[in-house]
């Protein structure tokens, strides 16, 4: 039987199960007619860090709901493949996904200026980036973007310790580094080979040495176990987590006003809760991963800054190609060069 067919049918099964499970948990509410059901899914596995906390934020809106709608948690890539989940979201198979927006760049480059924004979430709520990234993921993808959260920032761990070249940027000539399809450019530019192994097939690659080194957030590392076969980290971290929420439009129109604004209102306060509580985390387990014996290979000022300034010139170069119409605003919304991370 051809791929695409299995894939297909494989799809539609998935979609039914889902259905079959929201009909009865809705059937469980008859008691409670005019209660709104919403299905959300995670890109992201049940057992990391950011799933975890994203079904506790679930668990607080729910309370926060009095009985007027529930949001019920299908489960995350074991549901739905995690490159499907865009479409599906869009297509209301579910109604919210929580996730990296660049797993879904394909559909909406757009969301790389995330990627590349030295600026927090609660920035760019206030300069009006979170507004102007709703109103593209609305126009171009049909869904409704509530909001960024989790905020954090990558890092390249490598296997041995690595070289610098003469302007003090890491030389990663002939290595083979995994990063997610949004880091090619720039791991190539840093000389290095670029492989995209998926997600579960990490650890084997690194045992295998048929990678050595990956692209990667502080949290998670040690979840995955990819630590046991990393042994240095660059820093400073380059590119910022996009993970954030998005909402079927179709179902968001349908719902009370009183729900939409409930919804709303919780996650703007996930962007600023979230944001400090993976603050918190990130530091704890750097302090960990330190003690653990990671060595931390810190650029020097000048290298810092060209090391910067290259992760992120390969992405709005790339994104000024791939979305000229809105280039200049998300720019302007999320990037001025040499800007500091901040919170203001």
């Amino acid at each position: 039987m051809p791929l695409t067919i299995q894939l297909s049918r494989k799809i539609d099964y998935i979609s039914k199960c889902l259905l079959i499970v929201a009909m009865l948990l809705s059937g469980a509410c008859d008691s409670q007619p005019d209660i709104e059901i919403i299905r959300a899914i995670s890109l992201l596995p049940r057992q990391t860090d950011y799933t975890r906390d994203f079904e506790e934020w679930l668990k607080q809106v729910n309370k926060k709901g009095d009985g007027k709608f529930k949001i019920i948690f299908v489960g995350g890539p074991e549901a739905i493949p995690t490159f499907e989940q865009a479409d599906a979201v869009r297509n209301g198979v579910v109604h919210m996904v929580f996730g990296p927006a660049t797993y879904y760049m394909g559909l909406l480059p757009e969301v790389e200026a995330m990627f590349a924004s030295p600026y927090t979430p609660l920035r760019t709520r206030k300069n009006g980036g979170t507004a102007l990234m709703d109103s593209i993921h609305q126009e171009k993808l049909g869904v409704k973007y509530l909001a960024r959260s989790l905020f954090i920032e990558f890092h390249l761990f490598t296997r041995e310790q690595p070289a610098l070249n003469d302007v003090g940027i890491p030389d990663l000539s002939s290595q083979l580094i995994r990063g997610g399809p949004v880091w090619r450019d720039f791991i190539t530019s840093l000389g290095a080979n670029y492989v995209n192994v998926a997600g579960p097939d990490v650890y084997m690659a690194l045992e295998r040495n048929m990678i050595q080194g990956i692209g990667w957030p502080i949290i998670g590392l040690e979840d995955a176990s990819w630590s046991q076969h990393l042994n240095y980290r660059i820093d400073p971290g380059v590119f910022s987590s996009d993970v954030g929420l998005i909402f079927n439009k179709e179902k968001w129109d349908g719902l009370s006003a009183l729900t939409r604004e409930t919804l709303q209102s919780a996650a703007i306060e996930y962007e600023s809760e979230s944001y400090e509580r993976f603050q918190k985390l990130t530091r704890k387990l750097d302090k960990r991963m330190r003690e653990n014996g990671m060595r931390v290979i810190t650029l020097e000022e000048e290298g810092m800054k060209k090391y910067r300034r290259l992760a992120n010139k390969v992405i709005w170069e790339r994104l000024q190609e791939r979305s000229p119409k809105y280039y200049a605003a998300l720019r302007d919304k999320f990037f001025q060069p040499e800007t500091a991370r901040s919170n203001d």
